[in-house]
């Protein structure tokens, strides 16, 4: 024994005690997934002032099927466990997430809160029966208890600056007990090594989840953020979507929006995420913005529309059509192969996507194709965004991407959306918007285009626009249409007709009445989700249903309501503000919280307001319009399809579990959908 206060002489420093047998102690550590599954076959080791020097033996081996590793033989001090991080790593890469999550809110500007925190006490399943069972509780992370950083396919791009979440210690310590926690059981409930994932399904049927991400997607793009500072593009894939500790969320004008995201492997992370704007090239050139973000699933690619900016009112308002072809798609001294063999490409777009195409090369030409070769492309926009992810889709048409746009304006005429008709697109109509008819539904080619030169595009838009007016009186060989499927935010009204004057002596010479029919609008008006694509579809969660609609949307009603390349009439002036993104956003939100949850309690307004506009048409029943009744009808039936349109996502591995999860994390009441004017 060491010590100075017992020496008995100057020469022996060291003094022979005599005690008794010492009493050992024990400890147990069960190890459990958020699942509550065991964790099997783990290796191990345990170390202590004793093991450091060399008293004992350092303790290791591995846990048993229950998941526990038992150790005995203790001295009363600290003991650390750490376990082999590779093994552990490829283990908890195939376990799955909790469906809900603590959602702690994200520490604010000037708070020094930690961003990953420890998870609050009483949310975990485990952590009820561990305390009924008299055993202590942990929740841990994989960098908590491994006894290195593990080696990771693909690699990290800074290993020496691992995501915080999952390894929160950089020195690898492991987890510690104290002396005084011996003589127990630790219940380890550790993180699955995951990450979140946009839900997104290839296919060609509409599907909500999709609607709804890339809504989110089309409203990330317009972020003017550094790159990696908060709400920005890469800070969202690179650190939101490895934060398994809350839900992702876009940021846009104080408002957060929610992400429908399913847990995967860390190895399908999100791994490159990247922000494009030729303004900001070297040298700058035009005014375009996309940003895309590659998964090992996923290739995803997000146009940005319209800003008010100089550059992009003459992108938008360059209506000349041209041949659709893009120079820029091309390598040198290559033949280039056009967007389309007929028909024509509105000009101002297909410069702006030109542009990017040339300055980002690199990215546009190379890594997002070559990605894409094996995974799923994902292509999204809102507005000129929308015009610009065709443009995109067609020139990648050979790689099956799937489009959702957003209030886009028309962008190829007749011929070239015919030719492009199998191309996956669904594009999103808020109402009245007025950006999605435009341009005008008239052959913009005329030849004031080619004789006026500069002057042309300007003096040739006039001439359309006259043309557009009386386009009544002229048939048009190849006008601007519209591509893709249409989904509408429809507002639908009633009115009720009353005869006007018919005194006896208001009569024409042949004797016939002068009375005319007025019609009066009613109360009570309903948004409704219109997605007519959906009443094709061969399968049918509803018979009923089926049969309605069988009975109610003929190929003739549908053609009348829905006109192909086309967007259905409404009552209303045409207006600017259904156009914004924040005017998309919670119509698709608020109908996917009621696909998940539709008996909640209490309803949606959205609920509410449906069921009583059904009941204003009952009331009025004889007195309204009979083809307004036919079509509210309709609509109300189509309505009750839109719900169908979760049923893949439902189905999917991990689907329930971030349906289930959306609905715990997001408010019904954080979003206003616009009924009224």
């Amino acid at each position: 024994m060491n010590n100075t206060l017992h020496r008995t002489d100057t020469i022996c420093t060291f003094m022979d005690v005599t005690v008794g047998k010492q009493i050992k102690h024990w400890i147990e550590f069960q190890l459990l997934d958020e699942q509550g599954r065991p964790l099997a076959n783990m290796p191990y080791r345990a170390v202590s002032d004793a093991t450091r020097t060399a008293c004992v033996p350092e303790f290791a081996g591995q846990s048993d099927a229950e998941g526990v590793i038992r150790i005995e033989g203790l001295h009363p001090i600290p003991i650390t466990l750490l376990m082999q991080a590779d093994p552990l790593a490829m283990e908890l890469q195939t376990r799955r997430l909790r469906a809900v999550r603590a959602e702690p809110s994200r520490p604010g500007v000037g708070d020094r809160t930690a961003l990953y925190g420890p998870q609050r006490s009483g949310f975990s399943p485990i952590e009820q029966q561990a305390g009924a069972a008299g055993h202590a509780y942990h929740y841990l992370r994989i960098g908590q208890l491994c006894d290195k950083l593990p080696e990771l396919d693909p690699p990290l791009a800074d290993p020496e600056n691992p995501p915080g979440y999952h390894f929160p210690d950089s020195q690898y310590s492991g987890f510690t007990v104290n002396g005084d926690d011996l003589d127990r059981r630790h219940v380890l409930e550790i993180c699955p090594l995951r990450a979140w994932s946009l839900v997104l399904h290839h296919q060609k049927e509409y599907s909500l989840a999709n609607a709804y991400n890339l809504a989110v997607m089309s409203m990330l793009v317009y972020s003017e953020d550094e790159p990696g500072s908060f709400g920005s593009v890469e800070e969202f894939f690179l650190q939101q979507c490895l934060d398994l500790s809350r839900t992702p969320r876009v940021w846009d004008g104080g408002q957060n929006c929610p992400c429908l995201v399913a847990d995967v492997p860390f190895s399908q992370r999100y791994t490159e995420a990247l922000m494009l704007d030729t303004d900001k090239a070297d040298p700058p050139e035009g005014d375009t913005q996309l940003f895309y973000a590659i998964s090992a699933s996923q290739v995803l690619v997000s146009w940005r529309g319209t800003e008010v900016k100089l550059a992009d009112g003459v992108t938008d308002g360059t209506f000349r059509p041209v041949k659709p072809e893009v120079a820029a798609n091309c390598e040198p001294r290559v033949p280039c192969a056009d967007l389309a063999p007929v028909g024509s490409v509105h000009l101002g777009f297909r410069d702006a996507y030109e542009v990017a195409r040339r300055v980002y090369a690199e990215h546009l030409g190379q890594t997002i194709p070559e990605k894409a070769d094996d995974r799923k492309l994902f292509i999204c926009g809102h507005s000129l965004g929308g015009a610009l992810g065709l443009i995109h889709s067609a020139s990648l048409k050979d790689m099956n991407p799937l489009l959702y746009t957003y209030g886009m304006p028309r962008t190829f005429t007749l011929k070239a959306v015919q030719f492009l008709g199998e191309l996956w697109h669904f594009r999103h109509v808020n109402d009245a918007d007025i950006v999605p008819r435009v341009p005008f539904e008239a052959d913009l080619d005329n030849r004031l285009y080619e004789i006026l030169g500069p002057v042309g595009t300007i003096m040739g838009f006039g001439a359309s626009l006259t043309k557009a007016v009386i386009g009544t009186v002229y048939t048009y060989e190849d006008p601007y249409c519209h591509h893709g499927e249409i989904a509408m935010f429809f507002r639908a009204e009633q009115h009720t007709e009353q005869r006007g004057n018919s005194y006896p002596s208001y009569r024409d010479p042949n004797g016939k009445s002068y009375s005319t029919s007025i019609a009066y609008p009613l109360p009570k008006k309903a948004k409704l989700y219109l997605v007519p694509s959906l009443s094709d579809s061969e399968e049918r969660q509803a018979e009923e249903a089926q049969k309605c609609l069988i009975a109610s949307l003929s190929a003739e009603s549908r053609a009348r309501f829905f006109p192909p390349y086309s967007i259905p009439e409404v009552s209303g002036m045409v207006s600017g503000e259904d156009h914004k993104m924040r005017s998309y956003q919670p119509y698709i939100h608020n109908q996917l919280l009621e696909s998940i949850n539709p008996e909640r309690e209490p309803l949606l307004e959205r609920q509410a307001v449906r069921q009583k506009f059904e009941q204003q048409m009952e009331e009025y029943y004889g007195r309204v319009p009979e083809k307004e009744y036919e079509r509210n009808r309709i609509f109300l039936e189509l309505q009750t399809l839109v719900s169908q349109a979760l049923r893949v996502t439902q189905q999917a591995e991990g689907g329930a579990e971030a349906l289930q999860r959306f609905d715990a994390a997001t408010d019904p009441k954080a979003y206003f959908e616009k009924t009224y004017g």
